[in-house]
């Protein structure tokens, strides 16, 4: 009952809200929107391409380029699914037949991390928190930033594999930080509204994370075929 009245009805209270905000300040009210999907899909981007890589090549020691390339398909699976859990069986198939790591792992690894490895969704967290922070007129501090670091990491943690939970799971933190006053929840409507493409994108970092984790692991326990993975 809960997922129908989300689904049917959401939409139509979310466009009531941008509606009134953009009649009382105008479609310059949009221009901080923008910001935050700039700088989340920029993070996003720089972890998937920079971070990933030098994991590989620092714990796992291997050559990042071939791992980039056959998860690509999983990330790009992820993407259209917004779902880690709908993509785990791809993730699995991926990971034993074309990484090379041993099946034992990758199934311990792979629903393990589906549920608790979000690194996308932390990221996304922590830029939306400060997005509605700053927004809605409250002083952010350096430790007000590390607060929010803190409860979006554990926020993330306990984010179910599923389409738009992310944001979902984000008024938790900002409730937790108490910004709840009425502009707040006016940027947090807005976040709901175009923050899709961004959950699609979150979906495929963290899948992505959740195969470049099980290589690691499988070439810590000597259970990667390394022949495979280079094949």
């Amino acid at each position: 009952f809960l997922t129908f009245v989300i689904n049917k009805f959401a939409p139509y209270a979310i466009f009531c809200l941008l509606t009134r905000t953009f009649a009382i300040y105008g479609i310059d009210s949009l221009k901080p929107a923008l910001a935050y999907v700039v700088t989340v899909i920029i993070a996003l981007f720089a972890y998937l391409f920079i971070a990933y890589p030098i994991y590989l090549m620092t714990m796992a020691r291997v050559n990042p380029k071939p791992f980039m390339k056959k998860a690509a398909k999983v990330a790009l699976f992820g993407f259209s699914t917004s779902s880690s859990a709908a993509t785990l069986p791809l993730n699995r198939k991926t990971t034993v037949e074309e990484l090379g790591v041993h099946d034992q792992i990758a199934s311990f690894v792979l629903p393990l991390g589906m549920t608790v490895n979000m690194d996308g969704t932390a990221i996304m967290q922590v830029i939306a928190a400060m997005f509605v922070a700053v927004s809605s007129g409250y002083k952010v501090t350096f430790m007000s930033m590390a607060i929010i670091a803190i409860l979006a990491l554990i926020a993330s943690i306990g984010t179910p594999a599923a389409p738009g939970a992310g944001a979902v799971i984000l008024f938790t933190i900002l409730t937790g930080m108490g910004y709840t006053n009425d502009a707040a929840l006016l940027a947090y409507s807005l976040i709901l509204a175009i923050n899709r493409p961004i959950e699609m994108l979150v979906t495929s970092l963290n899948v992505t994370g959740d195969a470049a984790t099980s290589v690691i692991v499988a070439k810590k326990e000597k259970m990667l075929d390394k022949e495979i993975y280079h094949s």
